[in-house]
């Protein structure tokens, strides 16, 4: 099924793209170039064949590793982008690792009180971090961190190989202002779970048997909410890539999506193909993982998976 998704997935993308207005050799050689140059440069970026074989083509080279040539920097796609795509990983990944290690004991003990006074004072907090947009704590991050304490230069990224600690400092930044927001979202969605399965009848006769309430919900409700949980961690990981394309640009981190948008305006259209399927995987790959995670917990929905196989 996943191969299937990323087939359709490369199709769209490819076809999408070829139907842009807009043709790549006259946009390399400029307006200036002659019509004899510009279908020379076609024939020799492959552009003069018909788009199935094009997009055949295309798709074995990207099965076996070579995702095209650059019509920019007329080199193989894979050595520009591979950086990049590390330090989106690195980033979305510390990201996610914020957002597990903070939101769920975060949700798990705003379920404890339930009072008027802690509901409107958690509403409150969850709606401000919510609607705060990570570009903004960016800017905010680049001031405070950036110019007045000077932990880290903004636009000023080493580098990995370069220097590694300073650039972790740059991806912890870049972090927290992905995380913040999707923190307040786990922690709402957490807590309405919760409640909700705190509500239903197996809990109240577990506590009208003398069961301890936090026991209960340790043993019992949060295994039962971790379902809803795990699926809404893999939405939010299968999100987090494209989201870090905005704080990438204001913390100056050379990921992949500030190339995307370079490559987007340059019409280079063999890198932005490869980074859409690339994004793409990513994310059939975060829901699926998040579906095998639940059928483990939760036997019923693996059988349920199976019959609908079957």
């Amino acid at each position: 099924m996943v191969l299937v998704t990323m087939i359709l997935v490369s199709m769209l993308t490819f076809l999408a793209f070829d139907l842009v207005s807009g043709d790549p050799a006259r946009t390399l050689l400029g307006t200036e170039a002659s019509e004899a140059q510009v279908m020379a440069l076609r024939q020799e970026m492959g552009l003069d064949r018909p788009l199935p074989v094009r997009y055949v083509s295309w798709l074995g080279g990207f099965f076996t590793g070579n995702l095209g040539t650059s019509y920019r920097y007329r080199q193989p796609v894979w050595s520009l982008i591979s950086d990049k795509l590390e330090l989106s990983l690195y980033l979305s990944l510390f990201s996610f690792l914020l957002i597990v290690i903070i939101s769920i004991p975060l949700g798990i003990i705003s379920c404890r009180r339930t009072t008027m006074v802690s509901t409107w004072r958690h509403t409150v907090l969850n709606q401000l971090c919510m609607a705060v947009p990570p570009f903004f704590t960016g800017i905010l991050f680049c001031w405070i961190f950036g110019v007045l304490l000077k932990i880290f230069i903004p636009e000023d990224f080493p580098g990995l190989s370069v220097n590694f600690g300073e650039s972790m400092i740059h991806l912890f930044f870049g972090a927290v202002c992905l995380s913040i927001p999707r923190i307040a979202m786990s922690v709402r969605m957490l807590r309405s779970t919760v409640i909700s399965e705190m509500n239903k009848a197996y809990v109240r006769t577990a506590i009208s048997r003398g069961n301890d309430r936090d026991s209960v919900l340790r043993r019992h409700v949060l295994k039962n909410s971790m379902v809803t949980v795990i699926t809404f961690l893999g939405q939010t990981l299968a999100e987090l890539v494209g989201a870090g394309i905005v704080v990438e640009q204001v913390l100056g981190i050379p990921g992949m999506g500030r190339f995307l948008v370079l490559s987007i305006s340059s019409r280079d259209y063999p890198v932005v193909q490869a980074i859409v399927v690339i994004l793409a995987f990513w994310v059939v790959l975060a829901g699926t993982t998040a579906d095998l995670i639940n059928q483990l917990i939760d036997p019923r929905l693996r059988l349920e998976s199976d019959r609908r196989g079957g």
